[in-house]
């Protein structure tokens, strides 16, 4: 097997968070093209209709021309992103101008790395070649089965598995300097349906991983609503679980929802933690907005569980790595001093 058995996180040179905060430019930034989807699957909020219809944010693409005023307010930063996400909670292929999107972003030298993760069910050569060519550095498919009849089980669609391995492995072969990353979750796999992951895709990536399902959305049930047990040692990334006051990523990164409006953090899926709106605010403004730096200080202050959002969401403890819970009162020192200078 060519790939190398890892997850899509990079742990290496990892920068430690307690020695950067607070950050004038943020490292990461989530960008939705699309907030719908084409897959209904039982262990997102997405896949679940009566969720979609009472969830006051609509679905949709976003405009080219809100994603272009996006690029100009990165001007505004003193540093260049790290990584630009170009997904959040729908399929960012269902937004047609995804590869003008990518290669615009690429040319505005404002961003280090840009990525985007897919179901790839939308898959073609032409596509492919459009979103490498526009500059891509990493693209990571989500599968959710082995099987055409576990897509039908678990993602509520019929998927044609024979062309999607097809279109997969045309990718490998012509990703430039793409590189791909494939995961599935590990919860509906037999010993058999996991080495037959491995034996597809382990040839036609760079990495390769079996996550955890896990309950990394806030207000969303995904034991009940996916039908399976949480696991109570290890998280999403096979990482060992740890009980955290601090969610990391409000410190480091934010995520900009398909219609402009600017959530605090990408697991916001029914846009409860709106701290801004692109539409009328440039971006800077909002990541050192009020509403930010409010959410900020109340994790620090071990408040957390007082935010009716923040206190339903797994993320923190199932998906982040970081850990800043031990430089709290430092960080929220240094916090109170930087806003007496601005």
């Amino acid at each position: 097997m060519k790939a190398e058995i890892k997850s899509k996180l990079n742990l290496e040179q990892r920068v430690l968070l307690q020695e950067a905060i607070p950050l004038e430019t943020p490292f990461l930034l989530y960008v939705d093209p699309s907030s719908a989807c084409n897959f209904r699957c039982t262990f997102c909020p997405t896949g679940h209709a009566d969720l979609v219809k009472a969830s006051e944010y609509k679905r949709s693409v976003m405009h080219l021309e809100l994603f272009k005023k996006l690029l100009q307010d990165l001007e505004a930063f003193p540093q260049p992103l790290k990584v630009m996400r170009m997904n959040k909670i729908g399929e960012p292929l269902l937004n047609k101008e995804l590869p003008t999107m990518i290669a615009l972003a690429k040319a505005s030298g404002r961003i280090q790395s840009i990525d985007l993760a897919t179901n790839a069910s939308m898959f073609s050569p032409d596509l492919l070649t459009r979103l490498v060519d526009a500059g891509l550095d990493r693209l990571n498919v989500s599968l959710e089965g082995v099987t055409r009849e576990q897509y039908a089980q678990h993602a509520k669609v019929d998927v044609d598995f024979d062309h999607l391995v097809d279109n997969i492995r045309w990718l490998y072969a012509h990703r430039g300097r793409c590189e791909v990353t494939i995961k599935i979750p590990g919860d509906y796999l037999s010993e058999q349906d996991r080495q037959r992951f491995f034996d597809l895709f382990g040839d036609y990536c760079d990495r390769i991983f079996v996550e955890k399902l896990s309950p990394i959305w806030p207000e969303f049930d995904v034991a009940q609503r996916a039908g399976v047990a949480m696991e109570e040692h290890e998280g999403q990334y096979r990482q060992t679980l740890l009980e955290k006051d601090v969610c990391t990523y409000i410190f480091y990164a934010m995520a900009v929802n398909a219609d402009g409006t600017v959530s605090a953090c990408c697991p916001d899926w029914d846009q409860k933690l709106v701290v801004g709106d692109l539409n009328h605010t440039p971006l800077r403004d909002i990541w050192h907005s009020p509403a930010m730096r409010d959410l900020r200080l109340q994790h620090l202050r071990g408040a957390r569980r007082d935010n009716p959002t923040c206190k339903g969401c797994g993320h923190i403890r199932h998906a982040q790595v970081d850990n800043i819970d031990g430089y709290k009162r430092q960080l929220l020192d240094r916090l109170a001093g930087h806003s007496a200078a601005d």
